[in-house]
């Protein structure tokens, strides 16, 4: 990607801390904010650059990693908002809408094709969704057997599937607990709140088998393409692109979780007509194509799998088959306060840290 310090109808990546200058952030039309690393750079050919193209804008794009929930609040308090349109985690969306720190989406600027591939639950007020991708079960598919495991049941079924396996570790981004429950008998509609003594029990039963706990999922993705472990827990866009490169790897949408990020704009927006306009165009089915192309994750327009080689698209989270068969997490459990006043997810990880050192 060629960098410069100004550039008409084209994207500028740049890396940077919480603000970043107000003439680097104020010279542009647009700030756009993601998180940074080859899917950045794939949105970046999928509808930055041709945004700017298109439009003769001069759109900036800012790489930046983590949460971003702090800091567009520090930019709001502060009266010096310098991002535009941001893709933000479903937690951190969450938290924005709590308080009041995003600017309504104006669909009205979207044209009637690209509202109607996209389903009402994927556009909420203040947030329309950027990404769905699924958690979930991948497995090894040279292991001379005619099935894998295709729940969470099946997957602690160690007589009926036995080999290594690979889990996230409490403390990961995505900890086991709630797969540990369901795999002991719990049904999604009665998950939560969390019954961490359940969950250390159902994950006792399936530690034998357990030969990498990771926090890295690139780490428990090697494991699976090495051979190392049979079957793992793990993000479907790391495995189709494993896949993809000729690893004996595949991945089961059964009882995966379904994960969103969203598309904000921040309040007090320097350019927020722009914002929308831009938000609008990344949503077309044209460039949502043409991200999911790049990587194998989904954005929302259903009419953009038909622009995809069909065997192609029925890998992808929205295949009406593959989206069918996802769960939804609770949006707001992890971030509330448990009994000791802890957040449930600082909680979850001292029963992590409990259990595993046992």
């Amino acid at each position: 990607m060629e960098n410069t310090a100004k550039m008409k109808c084209a994207s500028i990546l740049i890396a940077s801390g919480l603000l970043f200058g107000a003439g680097a952030a104020h010279a542009a039309d647009l700030v756009f904010v993601s998180s940074g690393g080859t899917f950045q750079a794939a949105q970046n050919d999928a509808f930055v650059n041709p945004y700017a193209k298109e439009t003769g804008k001069e759109v900036t794009s800012v790489a930046q990693g983590g949460s971003l929930a702090g800091r567009i609040k520090a930019m709001v308090e502060a009266g010096d908002v310098q991002w535009d349109v941001v893709e933000v985690e479903r937690g951190d969306y969450l938290t924005l809408l709590k308080e009041n720190l995003v600017e309504p989406i104006d669909y009205s600027v979207f044209d009637k094709a690209t509202l109607d591939a996209i389903k009402p639950e994927f556009r909420e007020p203040n947030g329309i969704v950027a990404l769905l991708y699924a958690y979930g079960i991948a497995y090894r598919t040279d292991l001379g057997k005619d099935k894998h495991p295709q729940s969470w049941q099946e997957f602690w079924d160690l007589d009926k599937f036995p080999g290594p396996r690979a889990l996230p570790a409490g403390s990961s981004p995505t900890p086991p607990w709630e797969a540990a429950l369901l795999a002991s008998g719990k049904s999604l509609t009665n998950l939560y709140p969390l019954d961490f003594d359940a969950a250390k029990e159902s994950l006792s039963k399936i530690r034998p088998s357990v030969s990498l706990w990771y926090d890295d999922t690139a780490a428990g993705v090697q494991s699976l393409v090495s051979g190392n472990v049979d079957y793992a827990s793990l993000p479907n866009g790391r495995v189709v692109k494993a896949k993809g490169d000729g690893a004996k790897v595949d991945f089961d949408y059964g009882q995966a979780f379904l994960l969103t990020d969203y598309f904000v704009v921040p309040k007090g927006s320097p350019h927020k007509a722009e914002a929308m306009k831009f938000i609008a165009y990344a949503s077309q089915a044209r460039q949502s194509a043409a991200l999911m192309k790049a990587v194998p994750y989904s954005m929302p327009n259903a009419d953009a799998l038909k622009l995809l080689d069909p065997a192609y698209a029925k890998s992808l989270p929205t295949d009406p088959e593959n989206l069918a068969k996802t769960l939804k997490l609770s949006d707001t459990y992890w971030g509330e306060k448990s009994p000791d006043g802890k957040s449930w997810q600082q909680y979850g990880i001292g029963q992590w840290n409990e259990w595993y050192a046992q």
